[in-house]
């Protein structure tokens, strides 16, 4: 037997050998690999992943869950949510384009095993879910909710529009009929939102894919099931995760979301494959990740984009972000703390893709905190898996070459550079920092803008019944204490500001028409105005301001521009953002990052003011053409119930006031202050020159976006001086500043239109005469 077993082992084949490989065997601590692994990790220092960096994503990213969550609930919505995935783990780069990947957490339902005893009975506003186990594979349970038609009787009868929205889909049910099982459709559906919505969402596994955004409805269990307490009772060295870390991920417990397993892996039938929800560990593995330092995440960074140039094309997600980073954890797991330097961070990412290869070489991803699952289930064919052990054989083997190969974040050209380490300030100076641009993307205002207020319903009058409705949630919410909310109650005011002006505009909408007034409207969202003042953010106050105006309270409006204008100049001088959008800088950026989400907010929303389609009765005719400007340049179809920033009004304050002065001194024929306030927007436009930016993926942007829409403000007080050829030269020097998207163009065609006419009408007469002389 002993002989047999020997004889086994001699015949094995090559490539199995090579598979098998320990770190030992292809660790290298050459001069060249130690010089290249700190040159890399410099270069990736710059443009992915850095302390700075890391501190910025994630304070600013934990602030806008929070941020979420007080939106929510202030709504009426019950729901807590998170931010999961490469965003806040700082695992991204601009090159990547990741997208956002987002959790709502329904807080009105109550869950508890099924070895557990039953909570007493919740408050009435909870819906008591249990988890089972029984017959279900390790990652997978089934819902059944307690006593069905008794807690439906309680919470029967239920109102649309003053329910929570959560229990009045949920109850939408007759969950008698499946004796209280809870099928994973249930939360699959994007609540009171129109069919247009509808149709453009997609799936993805448990998420629902809107914009840029993945988003999961999930239910939470505060109880962790036996299998998802495997990652802190299977053996392993024991230097990571710490005890600490255990301890703290211990006290999680566990998502659960609308996903059964694989069809084709025939866990279970197809009829019940709908009634079985998956488990997701997500709190505890982002703990993980944020106990990593830089060097650990930029080896994971750089595994990451050679999966998505070498992998991505052939497997698109059947070998995923989450296999990688599997083995990511595994590989840090099972080596010593004091190899993950930069100066070995070559060796780093080849025990990354060692591990890989391991586990496809065995046919088996483990999860790294739940037990018994194999990742690969539904995903890899059969005659993958040698393939797939080659290729990452050979790039382990050729690893420096096929880095230096790399084109997403022009990695390779950096690294391919003559002298680098030298002339690293220049290089990075024409590419901008990771920092810098992460500091862009959070404050210029140029994201897709989520439409959080949209008011359903065809008719005038169901617009109207929401816009009360919205109203009464906010005060209701308004009244009670914000409790650990308290420090983001800046968020709460910016909603009374736009509620505000979505019944303002609807109230300007029926003069507008000549309906009978809705003075109750008005009333409240007066009272909506006045309470988000209390912020003391600029824009809040301009949003009011702008609705006196079109409202035709000149003289009102004149004492909120006064107080605006000196705002804006005490402003001015401290305001962090403002000053890096006008001159990015490095130095600028990082004391952006040491800013707390509160300051960075007012600063941000004291710069710029968008306004939406439902908002649109509350700007001045002329920039409702800024609606339209999407439509000039290469069209992308709408993504509700998301704007994009060119379906938006979008403003800088600052010259908004002066064009705002400019009308209103018109108004009341006030000339002297008439010709000042125009003199203040054009010098603005001359002082305020924004920076031109190349990103790493040659995208060519303005620092301080919306720029053309100021110049367009002054193109039109031009052309009411009557100063045409000016109005003109203003309008083309919008537009070669931003050639696409700009309403501009429709500003130039306006003007042009009438010569247009005349040379027509003179070439029609023209013609006329000359058949009439045949004749």
């Amino acid at each position: 037997m002993a002989r047999n077993r020997r004889s086994k082992q001699k015949h094995s084949t090559r490539k199995e050998s090579n598979a098998c490989k320990t770190d030992q065997d292809f660790e290298n601590y050459s001069k060249d690999y130690i010089d290249f692994s700190e040159k890399l990790s410099r270069v990736l220092d710059h443009v992915a992943v850095n302390e700075d960096l890391i501190r910025l994503r994630r304070t600013f990213i934990r602030c806008v869950e929070r941020e979420q969550t007080l939106i929510a609930k202030a709504l009426g919505n019950n729901r807590r949510c998170y931010s999961f995935g490469s965003q806040i783990e700082v695992t991204t780069t601009i090159g990547m384009m990741s997208d956002v990947d987002s959790l709502q957490r329904f807080e009105t339902f109550r869950l508890f095993l099924d070895s557990e005893n039953p909570p007493l009975p919740p408050h009435d506003h909870q819906v008591v879910i249990m988890v089972s186990t029984n017959g279900c594979t390790s990652q997978f349970c089934v819902l059944t909710m307690t006593e069905p038609s008794t807690q439906a009787r309680r919470f029967h009868p239920l109102d649309t529009y003053q329910d929570n929205d959560d229990i009045v889909n949920f109850f939408r049910w007759d969950w008698t009929k499946t004796d209280g099982m809870i099928p994973n459709s249930v939360m699959c559906i994007v609540p009171r939102q129109p069919p247009a919505i509808l149709r453009l969402a997609r799936r993805h596994g448990p998420a629902e894919f809107l914009g840029n955004i993945d988003t999961v409805n999930a239910y939470y269990c505060k109880s962790l099931p036996r299998q998802c307490k495997y990652v802190f009772e299977r053996p392993r060295p024991g230097h990571w995760p710490s005890i600490q870390t255990l301890k703290k991920a211990k006290k999680y417990g566990v998502f659960i979301v609308p996903q059964g397993p694989p069809p084709s892996t025939n866990i279970c039938t197809y009829d019940f494959f709908h009634y079985q929800w998956r488990f997701s560990t997500n709190l505890t593995e982002r703990l993980f990740m944020f106990s990593l330092d830089k060097t650990h995440l930029q080896a994971y960074v750089l595994t990451k984009m050679i999966r998505k140039e070498l992998f991505s094309p052939e497997y698109q997600d059947r070998l995923s972000t989450f296999h990688f980073k599997t083995a990511f954890f595994f590989a840090i797991e099972n080596t010593q703390p004091s190899v993950w330097r930069a100066d070995n961070i070559i060796n780093c990412v080849k025990y990354i893709l060692a591990t890989l290869r391991r586990f496809l070489t065995r046919h088996n991803c483990p999860h790294f905190t739940i037990e018994n699952v194999n990742l690969f289930d539904g995903k890899l064919e059969r005659h993958e898996y040698t393939k797939l052990v080659d290729k990452l054989t050979n790039i382990i083997n050729s690893l420096m070459a096929t880095i230096e190969n790399i084109k997403m974040d022009n990695i390779g050209k950096l690294l391919n550079e003559r002298d680098a380490s030298s002339h690293e300030s220049s290089i990075y100076h024409s590419n901008g920092s990771a920092l810098s641009f992460c500091v862009l993307s959070y404050y210029r205002v140029e994201e897709y803008i989520f439409n959080a207020f949209f008011l359903s319903g065809p008719s005038f009058k169901s617009r109207i019944t929401e816009f009360e409705n919205k109203f009464t949630l906010l005060e209701k919410y308004n009244r009670a204490p914000l409790e650990k909310y308290k420090k983001y109650d800046y968020v709460f005011h910016s909603i009374m500001s736009d509620i505000a002006c979505l019944g303002a505009s609807l109230y300007l909408e029926q003069r507008a028409d000549g309906r009978e007034y809705n003075h109750d409207v008005i009333k409240k969202a007066r009272q909506l105005y006045l309470q988000s003042l209390e912020s003391d953010i600029i824009g809040n106050y301009m949003r009011y301001a702008s609705f006196l105006f079109c409202n035709g309270e000149f003289d009102e409006a004149c004492k909120y521009f006064d107080l605006i204008e000196k705002q804006i100049e005490a402003d001015t001088k401290s305001n962090l953002i403002l000053q890096f959008l006008v001159s990015p800088s490095e130095s600028l950026a990082l004391q952006i990052a040491n800013h707390s989400c509160g300051l960075s907010y007012k600063q941000k929303w004291s710069v710029f003011l968008i306004f939406r389609q439902e908002d649109a009765m509350c700007v001045p005719e002329f920039l409702r053409c800024e609606m339209y400007r999407r439509l000039c340049g290469i069209n992308t179809p709408t993504r509700l119930p998301f704007y994009y920033k060119e379906e938006c009004m979008c403003v800088q304050i600052e010259p908004y006031l002066y064009y705002l002065q400019y009308l209103t001194y018109r108004e009341l024929h006030r000339e002297p202050q008439q010709s000042q306030a125009l003199r203040k927007l054009s010098r603005f436009t001359e002082i305020m020159k924004p920076t031109r930016i190349i990103s790493p993926n040659g995208d060519i942007f303005l620092s301080f976006a919306h720029f053309d829409a100021s110049l367009n403000m002054l193109g039109h007080c031009l052309e009411l001086e009557q100063k045409l050829k000016s109005a003109l030269n203003t309008y083309k020097a919008s537009l070669q500043m931003v050639p696409q998207k700009n309403a501009a163009v429709l500003h130039i065609i306006r003007l042009l239109w009438p010569v247009v006419q005349s040379l027509w009408a003179y070439g029609h007469l023209n013609n006329n005469l000359e058949v009439t002389n045949r004749k």
